[in-house]
């Protein structure tokens, strides 16, 4: 029983010391199994927290530091952004990333919030190593110990720099769109004009301030996003628009004329604002659908125009139609002749001797003379009749009603003679010379134009028959117009291609008998047929083209005397003729000095020979310049057919002249009429007296050539000396001549 019970109890001891270490190791396993699910958990957090750090380093930009501010870590990003190593960064203070565009207060308040325990955040741009600037959207929040004070500090930052930019570039466009429309408003509102826009409903969405001073009646009924169509009744209800007129229906129909250029817009018009103004107004509508509308205030430019219409058809001078209100009453009178069957004409009057006065007596008598045929034009002129003065020394009356031809000749007789009545002028009596022209208003002539030209055409005619006449147009002298016209084209041509030639007569000595030089005479065959010298200058004096022929004269004439020199003659010196529009050319010396050079010929070779006429043309003082300055390099100049026109001793003492040239008119009866004879010795005289020669043209007989000898006369040229030689057949003479035999005979040479 006490082994048993030993056993026993040695078997309870054992059993007591098996339960207590299985208790230990229970409690060790169950300690065990714990730590093993706080490593997995452990193990898991940091798998989820390397997660989390993995994550963050793909987006984030990640800095630690303490509570001083010092960087302790930082992640991938925060080097990659800045531009620093975590080596260059883990120590320093966010100062070395300070990009200066933030002001102080802003990171103070930052640091009161952390470290008060708060999380801020905010916007911060940094400066990168390389100094480039990036925004980052930053939230920090402080890290706390386990005794609940603050170690450090933890930032997030998010890169924001794209987004900055945008924002950057969306505010500075917003900025310039809000400064254009500033500006254009500004624009809009110092333009004078009226300007407003509707969009494409036809709603008022813009307009200035010069819109409503267009239209002040309706100004203060303007509104946005009224119609246009609202505007126009509005307007005409204020009485805006007076063309509108008062009546519904004529009101009605009004705005709809308005309304349908308004709808097809591109249309520029006038209208009339109700207070005596005038407003020009340009719509056009935008591709985007908006119409825009311009109102320019043209009242100033309308009164104007009234003005410069009224005075455009009145002659300042005297008060009288110029040919612009002629024409509108001619074509009225046309008109009324058509339709009645009445006779009309139309009188074209030119004062002959306007120049001579101006230059004789002055331009203030001239404009005297002019306004004193204005009014005795005015008081000869009937009812319905309209005087004119289409040109400077030109007049014109339009007769509506004449019962012929016959009373139009008769009106245009009595007319003559009352212009020709003598003048009071600077204590003087001048007579006014005027030649009329004569066109009916018939059949022949359609248009007022060609009445004018009708007119024209006779007014000439009278001036070509001695001036101081009256001539009734005849379409004869059409046909001798058109004719003048053809030969001045062919002229033209004939210039082109050297076609004209010259003929030279010879001039011999009384005292001697020898030969002194020749006159170059122009020479043209048209079609085979020689053409007048007298039509040919007077063509190409109308057609300008007295210059060019002027020079081929005398190119040919200068080296005509050139080839003779050269074949050892003595051909004297050449007179070449000039016309008044080439004294007048300002290179007409040095160009005639040219000709001379290139002919190897000495200025005493030539001779210039002008007319009367065209020292009465030379009241400028030119053309006297031009010949003084011919004579001073040894030109000689004569005066030709002296006695015919109206050269006064003023004009031979004002003038540079070495000798006056008989004219042949007074030489060609000097035997039969004792008048010439006493002219021929008087202008011979004159001529000595006043240090000149002589020279008698057109001499043809023994009888002639020994009076003019027997009177001093010192040279003679005419058939009885020789005619006029073609240039191949010069040389000849000059190698034939002797004193002429038949100055004793009475022979003269043959006629060409």
């Amino acid at each position: 029983m006490r082994n048993i019970s030993v056993i026993h109890s040695g078997a309870g001891e054992e059993d007591i010391r098996s339960m207590e270490e299985i208790d230990l190791d229970c409690a060790w396993e169950e300690k065990t199994r714990r730590m093993a699910r706080a490593v997995s958990d452990l193990e898991r957090i940091e798998t989820e927290l390397l997660a989390y750090q993995t994550a963050l380093d793909q987006h984030a930009i990640v800095g630690i530091t303490d509570r001083r501010g010092v960087i302790t870590a930082v992640n991938e990003p925060f080097c990659r952004i800045s531009g620093y190593t975590r080596e260059e960064l883990v120590g320093k203070t966010h100062a070395v990333l300070n990009s200066g565009v933030h002001p102080k207060d802003y990171f103070v308040t930052m640091w009161r919030t952390i470290a008060s325990g708060g999380t801020w955040r905010g916007e911060i741009c940094n400066r990168a190593k390389c100094g480039k600037l990036y925004w980052v959207d930053s939230t920090i929040a402080p890290i706390k110990g386990d005794d609940g004070q603050i170690k450090g500090y933890l930032a997030i930052r998010i890169d924001v720099t794209e987004r900055k930019i945008a924002e950057a570039e969306r505010a500075a466009e917003i900025e310039a769109r809000t400064r254009a429309e500033t500006l254009l408003r500004d624009v809009i509102e110092a333009i004078p004009d009226g300007i407003a826009a509707f969009d494409a409903d036809d709603r008022l969405i813009l307009w200035n301030e010069g819109f409503l001073q267009t239209y002040p009646k309706m100004a203060d009924g303007i509104r946005l996003g009224m119609s246009f169509a609202e505007m126009l009744h509005m307007g005409v209800a204020r009485g805006q628009f007076p063309q509108a007129g008062n009546s519904p229906g004529r009101q009605k129909a009004w705005i709809d004329a308005c309304m349908r250029m308004h709808a097809e817009s591109g249309h520029t018009f006038l209208r009339d604002t109700g207070d005596e103004r005038w407003v020009q107004v340009r719509e056009s509508r935008s591709p985007s659908g908006h119409l825009v509308g311009i109102r320019t205030d043209i009242t100033a430019l309308k009164r104007a125009e009234t003005l410069i219409r009224k005075q455009a058809e009145r002659d300042p001078l005297t008060g009288l139609g110029n040919r612009k209100a002629l024409a509108k009453r001619l074509a009225a009178a046309m008109r009324a002749r058509r339709k009645d069957g009445n006779c009309g004409a139309l009188f074209f009057l030119d004062l002959d001797n306007l120049k001579q006065i101006n230059d004789t007596l002055g331009h203030d008598a001239g404009d005297h003379l002019i306004t004193t045929l204005a009014e005795r034009l005015s008081a000869y002129a009937r009812e319905g009749e309209t005087v004119a003065r289409i040109g400077g020394d030109e007049f014109a009356i339009v007769v509506p009603r004449l019962a012929d031809m016959a009373e139009a000749q008769a009106y245009g007789e009595d007319l003559l003679a009352t212009l020709d009545a003598p003048v009071r002028i600077q204590g003087r009596s001048v007579a006014p010379r005027c030649s009329i022209g004569l066109a009916l208003l018939s059949e022949d002539a359609r248009t007022a134009k060609e009445v004018f030209k009708h007119a024209d055409i006779a007014l000439y005619q009278a001036k070509a028959r001695g001036r101081g006449t009256l001539c009734l147009f005849d379409p004869a002298m059409k046909a001798e117009l058109e004719e003048r016209r053809a030969i001045a084209d062919d002229l033209a041509v004939a210039l082109l291609a050297d076609e004209i030639e010259i003929a030279l007569q010879p001039k011999t000595s009384f005292k001697d008998g020898r030969h002194t030089g020749f006159e170059a005479l122009v020479r043209w065959q048209r079609g085979g047929e020689p053409v007048p010298p007298p039509l040919m200058i007077a063509v190409a004096e109308e057609n300008g083209l007295i210059v060019a022929l002027g020079y081929r004269i005398f190119d040919l004439a200068l080296a005509t005397i050139r080839n003779l020199v050269d074949a050892g003659l003595a051909p004297g010196s050449v007179a070449v003729n000039v016309a008044a529009m080439q004294l007048r050319q300002d290179d007409f010396v040095t160009r005639v000095l040219g000709l001379l050079d290139k002919h190897g010929l000495p200025p005493a070779t030539l001779e210039i020979e002008v007319t009367e006429h065209v020292l009465l043309d030379g009241g400028d003082d030119c053309i006297a310049h031009t010949l003084a300055a011919l004579r001073a390099h040894g030109i000689r100049v004569s005066l030709d057919d002296f006695g015919t026109g109206y050269a006064s001793l003023t004009h031979l003492k004002r003038f540079p002249v070495d000798c006056l040239k008989v004219d042949r008119s007074f030489v060609r009866d000097i035997a039969r009429e004792p008048d010439n004879a006493i002219l021929t010795r008087t202008i011979i005289t004159l001529a000595h007296s006043l240090g000149m020669e002589a020279v008698a043209e057109g001499v043809e007989s023994v009888a002639q050539y020994q009076f003019l000898e027997e009177q001093g006369c010192d040279y003679a040229q005419g058939y009885l000396i020789a005619r006029p030689l073609p240039r191949r057949e010069v040389a000849a003479y000059l190698r034939g001549f002797t004193a002429p035999a038949r100055l004793r005979t009475g022979s003269p040479a043959a006629r060409p």
